[in-house]
């Protein structure tokens, strides 16, 4: 991993690369609610696979 790489997971959140969740207002709340669930698992997928990466760096 790159000093530049350490400095962006370090200072930023750019690294992150799940997109933001948006609120579709013209959705059931039900609707809504499996959305972000969905976005959760993704994000939480995503750093869970990041964390192994770094750990096999060390």
């Amino acid at each position: 991993m790159t000093p530049e790489e350490k400095k962006e997971i370090l200072e930023t959140y750019k690294w992150i690369k799940v997109k933001y969740y948006q609120l579709d207002e013209n959705k059931s709340w039900e609707e809504r609610y499996r959305d972000l669930e969905k976005h959760h698992w993704e994000e939480t997928n995503f750093l869970i696979a990041k964390i192994r990466e770094i750990i096999e760096l060390i």
